[in-house]
Formats: C-alpha cells, structure tokens, sequence
C-alpha cells in the first residue's frame, strides 16, 4: 500500500511505500476522489519511480500538474529502455528535463510554432545517443501517435549527454544558486533576452537547465564527457551572436565560482540561447 504525501492530479500522486521511502505512482484514475493520507493499493499502480534529489522531486511536481499521464510514461519508458537497453547511466533529473522537452516540442507542433534549431553532426562521436534519440521517435509514435521530425532525434540525444553519470544526494546553497541564477539573467537581459509571453517557455527550460548545472557544479560532480572540438566549432560559426552570449554567461558562472566548469556548459547555453533570439 502507499500512502498519499500529495495528490498532483487524477492520475499522479507523491507517495511513501511501506519503507516510507518517497515515490511517484502513475495510474488511469487512482487518486480520484482521494486527498493526503488516503491509501492507494499497488495493484492501481502502473508506474512508479523514485526522485532521491530534492529538487528534481519539486521540478518533477511542478511539471506532472501540467503534463498529460501518457506524456510522463513515455518519457519514463524512453528512459528505462536506454538505462536496459543501452547500459546508459543517467542522472535523475533528466526525467524532469526530457519529459518537458517531449511535452513542449509537441505543444509547439500542434501550434505550429514548432522551430528548428540545426545541430551538427554527431554521428561520429554520439552514436549510442543518436540510437537512444531513434528509438524514442519510434516509441514517441507508437504511444502519442504523433510523428516527431527527425530533428528530434538529436534533441533526445543532448538530453541523455548532458544527464549522462549517476545521481547522488546533493546539497546546494540556496543563496548562491539564486545569486548565480540573477546574474545570468541580468547578462540575459543586457543582450536583450528577456522573459516575454512568446518565449517564456524557452526562457524557463534555460532557468531549470542553469539550476540543475549549479547542483552539479557545488556538489563536484561535473564528469560529463567532452563534446567534441568539431561540435562546438560547427555551433559558433553557425550561431556567432547565442555563442558570445552563451560563452559569456559560462565565464560568469566561472569567474564568480571560481571553478573550472564542463566545456560542455558552453555548448548548452549557446543552443538555449539560440532558441531565445
């Protein structure tokens, strides 16, 4: 049996299990009717993961309140099949970051707003990803009946990249992170990016990504593997303006930490960038 912390909407609940270790469940109408402290039986149950990081479970709530249940399970499952499949170690909060991602990218669709930013090519170096990006396509099809463009492919593949490496029990300082997270958006806004009812969406994907870098940054855990010197090349003579601005929000973070950051930082924030200009 699970005990209910808090309902998230019909089908999502915050649970504790009989260890009262913390869990999501998932299923077709099991918190209908039914508030905190109520009991809900295993054999309702069709999903259910747990979050050990604080933050990624109150950014995992926030999205699963708007999130429609077949989206989160997809995700779920795209997931689960490259940890089975693939061997692919990942850090939890991509469950909170690639479910957004699928949930957007099919917003913008049906409102054809849909853009597409041009990745270079990584079939030399990101095959395993690429193929984790492949078969979510297919499976993105298969449960959403929604055929994603083929770009996506490399969109799914950033995501596990970047969420590539094991999650641990992290502690943050709540101050610095706010301070870091003002500083970028005062960079932002002397570039002339500011958080508007058009971009808003992008705008806030680049906040979660910066919260969840600082995490990793203050805690020692910044191993994600290079990019490759052709990746980042490609994006800074495609993208010369979201690369400046992109590079310099990387010196911030570095000069104000006084930590040598991942290369790879780089890289993100310029495709973020990108998506605001």
């Amino acid at each position: 049996m699970y005990r209910i912390v808090k309902v998230l909407n019909n089908n999502v609940a915050i649970v504790r299990d009989a260890s009262n270790q913390q869990a999501v469940i998932m299923g077709a109408g099991i918190t209908f009717q039914k508030k905190k402290g109520d009991l809900i039986g295993e054999d309702s149950v069709e999903r259910t993961f747990t979050l050990r990081n604080k933050e990624s479970q109150n950014n995992f709530s926030t999205l699963l309140k708007d999130i429609p249940l077949d989206f989160i399970t997809t995700s779920y499952e795209i997931i689960e099949r490259a940890i089975t499949n693939y061997h692919y170690p990942v850090q939890e909060y991509i469950y909170v970051t690639l479910t957004d991602h699928i949930y957007l990218s099919y917003q913008n669709l049906n409102k054809g707003t849909y853009e597409n930013t041009a990745l270079p090519n990584m079939k030399a170096d990101y095959s395993t990803e690429l193929s984790i990006g492949k078969d979510a396509l297919v499976l993105i099809k298969e449960n959403l009946g929604v055929a994603f463009p083929e770009e996506e492919v490399g969109r799914i593949a950033l995501h596990f990249i970047n969420a590539k490496g094991t999650s641990a029990v992290v502690t943050t300082d709540v101050r610095i992170e706010k301070k870091m997270i003002l500083l970028v958006q005062s960079e932002l806004s002397a570039s002339g990016i500011r958080r508007t009812d058009k971009n808003k969406n992008y705008y806030d994907r680049l906040m979660i990504h910066l919260n969840y870098f600082l995490e990793r940054i203050m805690n020692e855990s910044n191993e994600t593997e290079p990019f490759s010197l052709n990746f980042e090349d490609t994006l800074k003579k495609d993208y010369p303006r979201a690369y400046q601005i992109g590079n310099r929000i990387y010196e911030l973070i570095e000069s104000h930490l006084g930590k040598s950051l991942n290369e790879n930082e780089r890289i993100y924030f310029t495709i973020h960038v990108q998506r605001l200009l």
